[in-house]
């Protein structure tokens, strides 16, 4: 029912900018862009992840109305770094990779634990810090499979961001329904300074830890990293 002109883009073949020839590793990718049936070449991402790729679609759509030659939008993706966190590289110790995201919506969190998968080929270690009472009561169902391909699953005590405390609302929910969803290893623990003493024995040479949420969770990455340089 749109009566103006309208560009589609998309990963689907009938868009009118879509990508082929996908390939994801690291934090970064690799794609062709046919643009109207006009091939443009590839392109190249340093961010991870499919939903970066459709992401960078638009801005290819955006470019292409506005004239911009495709050399030059090529270039301009090719040095985007992304932005403070999301999917943030804190550091890396004994091969054990940390990285902070500031995903809280269950459909934030699928898309980066699917880059973390998809890209690395690593164990992916989850730290999950609920965000708001609010949106935790109201998603609830949404989060208990938004977790599937995070191999260990940590979720601690909800971050209220100045809201008050909903009786009930806990992120024991969280991991109880992960667990009667099918989730093979999730853990409550309420108090996020206690992590680090239970996950750090847990982790192996090779794995990715993620610290998801828009609260301060950023922090147990932080510490995860010192413990590990102290090899403590």
């Amino acid at each position: 029912r749109v009566e103006k002109r309208f560009i589609t883009y998309g990963l689907r073949t009938q868009a009118d900018i879509t990508a082929r020839e996908i390939h994801l590793e690291g934090m970064g990718s690799e794609f062709a862009v046919v643009a109207r049936q006009e091939e443009l070449g590839k392109f190249r991402l340093r961010v991870p992840g499919i939903h970066n790729v459709s992401n960078a679609l638009v801005a290819v759509a955006v470019g292409l109305e506005l004239n911009i030659e495709p050399e030059v939008i090529r270039e301009a993706l090719a040095q985007f770094a992304g932005v403070e966190r999301r999917f943030q590289v804190k550091g890396e110790v004994g091969g054990m990779l940390v990285v902070d995201d500031y995903g809280h919506h269950p459909a934030e969190i699928c898309a980066t634990l699917d880059a973390a998968k998809d890209g690395f080929g690593r164990r992916v270690v989850v730290v999950f810090q609920p965000h708001r009472y609010t949106r935790t009561k109201f998603l609830l169902g949404e989060f208990f499979t938004a977790f599937y391909q995070a191999d260990v699953l940590v979720v601690t005590e909800v971050y209220g961001a100045g809201e008050p405390v909903i009786p009930g609302v806990s992120g024991r929910q969280i991991v109880e329904g992960a667990l009667e969803h099918g989730h093979r290893n999730a853990t409550f623990i309420p108090e996020k300074e206690a992590i680090p003493d239970v996950l750090i024995p847990m982790l192996r040479s090779g794995d990715m830890v993620i610290t998801l949420g828009a609260g301060d969770i950023w922090q147990v990455g932080e510490e995860i990293l010192r413990r590990l340089e102290r090899g403590s």
